[in-house]
């Protein structure tokens, strides 16, 4: 191990991006082995498993689920995202054996992990060097020692039914009667958040729709929302019919954002078949086409999620040029080590160390970013080895850009105090 990996992995990490329920939903669910699948799950699916056989909803017997689990192991465990699993089973819960009988005993150590009060800041703080990880867990109401919570938007812009919109009356407490009184709701939503301890807000409508994002006026807005306010309460508006709405509910929670000084993440690139269905229609991902709306808000910080995979190269510039936007490794090692080395290469190249993000394990579960961790630390020394041989930088200037992407870079953008 070199001194810079040494150093490395003496870092005390601020990860930006997860997806870990607090450990009351965790118990509640009774998340056992094949809880923690994620995105090994996704290669499972596409090596012809049939979805949701794991599932607790599954009818299939533990045993069954285990033999089922193993056959299409077999056939994706050349992926980073099953040996990412490796890992984290082998360093956590000791696991080598891949029998039923080993993933039965495993089940078991899983299950009694999530029963353990003390196993998140085990794993977390203590194997994990992880001080805090912000986390998207559909809640504000996490543990503050270890986390901190960004919330998902879409719910607020994706309006097909009046259901839609009731739901923001609810979680907002304002009545909404007209178009105008919808737009003070969204407000007194994204405020309620942020007295609860939101640091960011999240945008992720690249799983379900176009990034291409039009300017429509508010006539045109209110004229959609007022026919959805006329409608009948199960029957839903066409996504279609519904984009000039949704453009200008997106551009609303944007001016929101920086009201409340909220960094703006935002879904670009690569997708999850675990959670986007038969769809993972890649080019709605396509990070050029937020160009029009970066630079309409230069006053914004956008934080540009999984380096915009397979778009890299348009990402790579996109970042470099506009001030109010900043590059996000979240995700990115455990989708590809070698693309992850490249854009790591480029980036140091290319842009300003100050807007590089350098972790998110982007899992839904702690053993995930537990090794998703690791993973990272090794990549990243990797590069800056390569970088310190070829002479473009002195091993001093290396470490301190490990700890600025590692950590600092994020402590100052999200104003934290760890």
């Amino acid at each position: 191990m070199s001194s810079i990996h040494e150093e490395l992995n003496k870092i005390r990490i601020i990860d930006g991006h997860e997806h870990i329920d607090p450990k009351e939903i965790r118990k509640k669910n009774k998340v056992d082995f094949f809880g923690l699948l994620h995105y090994l799950d996704s290669d499972l699916i596409t090596a012809g498993m049939k979805r949701g056989i794991l599932s607790q909803a599954s009818k299939l017997s533990e045993e069954e689920k285990a033999e089922q689990f193993l056959t299409f192991y077999q056939k994706t465990k050349n992926t980073t995202y099953a040996r990412t699993l490796k890992t984290a089973v082998h360093d956590l819960y000791g696991m080598d054996d891949w029998s039923v009988n080993g993933i039965l005993t495993l089940n078991e150590k899983v299950l009694a992990a999530t029963n353990d009060e003390q196993w998140y800041t085990k794993v977390l703080k203590d194997k994990a060097g992880i001080d805090v990880a912000f986390t998207l867990a559909y809640t504000t109401k996490v543990d503050f020692s270890l986390f901190r919570p960004i919330m998902f938007l879409d719910y607020a812009y994706k309006l097909r039914t009046l259901k839609d919109v009731q739901i923001i009356e609810r979680d907002s407490g304002r009545t909404v009667h007209t178009f105008q009184d919808y737009l003070h709701a969204v407000d007194a939503l994204l405020n309620k958040f942020v007295s609860e301890g939101m640091i960011a807000t999240k945008l992720g409508h690249a799983y379900w729709r176009t990034l291409k994002t039009t300017k429509p006026t508010f006539f045109e807005a209110e004229q959609c929302f007022n026919r959805l306010l006329s409608s009948i309460i199960s029957e839903p508006m066409s996504q279609q019919e519904s984009t000039v709405l949704q453009d200008y509910l997106i551009h609303h929670i944007i001016q929101c954002s920086i009201k409340y000084q909220l960094p703006i993440q935002i879904h670009t690139g690569h997708h999850e078949t675990s959670v986007s269905g038969n769809g993972n229609i890649i080019t709605n991902s396509n990070v050029s086409d937020l160009v029009p709306l970066l630079a309409a808000y230069p006053e914004a910080n956008f934080v540009l999620l999984h380096c915009g995979i397979p778009y890299h190269q348009e990402y790579l510039s996109i970042v470099k040029n506009y001030p109010n936007v900043y590059a996000d490794f979240t995700w990115v090692y455990v989708i590809s080590p070698t693309i992850a080395k490249q854009i790591l290469h480029q980036m140091i190249e290319m842009v300003p160390q100050n807007k590089i993000f350098g972790f998110g394990g982007d899992y839904n579960f702690v053993e995930g970013a537990y090794a998703h961790q690791k993973l990272a630390r090794k990549i990243v020394g990797d590069v800056l080895v390569e970088k310190v041989q070829d002479r473009m930088l002195t091993e001093k200037e290396a470490v301190e850009f490990a700890g600025r992407i590692f950590r600092e870079n994020l402590l100052e953008l999200y104003k934290l105090k760890v």
